[in-house]
């Protein structure tokens, strides 16, 4: 495991980003293009997640080309049992899950030990009483899947723990031939997503205005070839290192009018004093923040991370809420950050699913401290907009930034204004 020092910065940054493309919209266009039998995903995000995902369809029998646009063929069941290894994709499992429950063949599904311990059950509840063959390990990868045509009905999800099991049973909604109607669903911004891919593709689809009903119904998805727009998450990091460095940065491209859910960072943040002007699809943003953070991140727990980095080195104050389901991610993240920014000095409070900055980190006093990504691509770039405020600290995994954001370390470069020739950060 590499261990890395990464730099201060309190002189205000000065730059123009250029961002990743959507990882939760890659996975979904590629679910969306197998479901239809074919279709192309332009300007996909390449990155672990969505390669693994592609990977695992190709050994399904999805024939996949991945250029600068990804292209998926039409089916050829496979002969034999597929076993397929998702690594550490939550999402890519439980979409592809459902996906192969609703098609026929056997196959397998497994990932790595931290995929293992993911919850799983909902999602296999549901699918075993829509009809699905599976043999799991009490709600657990593996799944053993003996695949066909589910018959569809309705069925009652209980979500807490992800909105994915939502989406992967939406996805092959159209695939069932009596539809699908679920109920007791989240309000949840990762749902947006799932039914504005599935609209792209053809599918026909009810939402009650709460969005705690679903009416999927049966009907052949079209052949598309679908854009992924600019990722909000990874503006999310960039979004707070100004907001903790000063200065100011350009980033692009953005959709102002996305539905992702994390495009609620930029409001968030403006609140507590991030002045920001729009130009297009290129957000300019001016920092440091004037004011604690506050929010509910309910709907958009992947935002913690780089917020609560942020709101260390913000006015003391800050509270988050809405938490719970931090520790089912790839680590525990309330807990990793609040260990990392522990040993940087904060002083924070943690009651059930609060966050609290009683005291922000200051600069460092020179000891080098180390902190842990913990496997965890949203831990490992937090602590790199915690350094700019405590000064230089070792980090334990640089390269789990692949999973979403492999480009990661050179953006943060130039956000830094490292030359292209320096050597990086050791």
């Amino acid at each position: 495991m590499d261990v890395v020092r990464l730099p201060a910065n309190r002189g205000g940054l000065r730059a123009s980003i250029s961002l990743p493309t959507s990882k939760s919209l890659t996975n979904r266009a590629l679910i969306a293009s197998a479901v239809a039998g074919g279709g192309s995903v332009v300007s996909p995000l390449d990155c672990d997640d969505t390669r693994v995902l592609a990977t695992a369809l190709g050994e399904a029998g999805w024939p996949v080309e991945w250029g600068t646009e990804v292209e998926i063929g039409q089916r050829s069941v496979p002969d034999q049992r597929v076993r397929l290894d998702l690594l550490e994709s939550g999402t890519g499992s439980r979409l592809i899950l459902a996906l192969l429950a609703a098609s026929p063949g056997l196959s397998v599904v497994d990932g790595s030990a931290r995929l293992r311990e993911r919850p799983m059950a909902p999602l296999l509840d549901a699918l075993t009483r829509l009809g699905a063959g599976l043999r799991s390990r009490d709600g657990f990868l593996p799944v053993e899947i003996d695949g066909g045509q589910l018959e569809g009905g309705t069925v009652e999800v209980q979500p807490e723990v992800s909105s994915q099991f939502v989406s992967a049973l939406a996805m092959v909604g159209p695939l069932m031939g009596n539809g699908l109607v679920s109920g007791a669903l989240p309000s949840a911004p990762y749902l947006d997503l799932t039914v504005d891919v599935l609209r792209a593709f053809g599918a026909e689809l009810e939402v009650s205005d709460d969005k705690r009903r679903w009416r999927v119904t049966p009907t052949t998805l079209q052949p598309t070839r679908y854009r992924v727009e600019g990722d909000w998450s990874a503006a999310a990091f960039v979004l707070a290192a100004v907001a903790v460095a000063g200065g100011e940065v350009e980033i692009s491209p953005l959709n102002p009018a996305s539905r992702q859910g994390d495009r609620a960072v930029l409001k968030i943040l403006c609140d507590a004093g991030l002045d920001v002007d729009w130009i297009d699809d290129r957000v300019i943003a001016r920092g440091p923040l004037t004011a604690p953070i506050f929010a509910d991140l309910s709907d958009t727990p992947d935002l913690f991370p780089a917020l609560a980095a942020a709101a260390a080195c913000a006015p003391p104050g800050s509270r988050f809420t809405g938490l719970a389901h931090l520790k089912h991610k790839e680590s525990d993240r309330l807990m990793t950050m609040v260990e990392n920014l522990g040993r940087l000095g904060a002083r924070l409070k943690v009651d059930g699913s609060q966050f609290e900055v009683a005291a922000t980190l200051g600069p460092g006093s020179g000891s080098m401290p180390r902190v842990t990504a913990a496997g965890d691509h949203r831990i490992a770039m937090a602590m790199a907009v915690a350094a700019l405020a405590s000064g230089p600290l070792e980090l334990d995994d640089s390269q789990c930034v692949s999973k979403s954001f492999p480009t990661f370390w050179s953006v943060w470069d130039r956000l830094l204004g490292r030359m292209e020739d320096e050597e990086p950060p050791t």
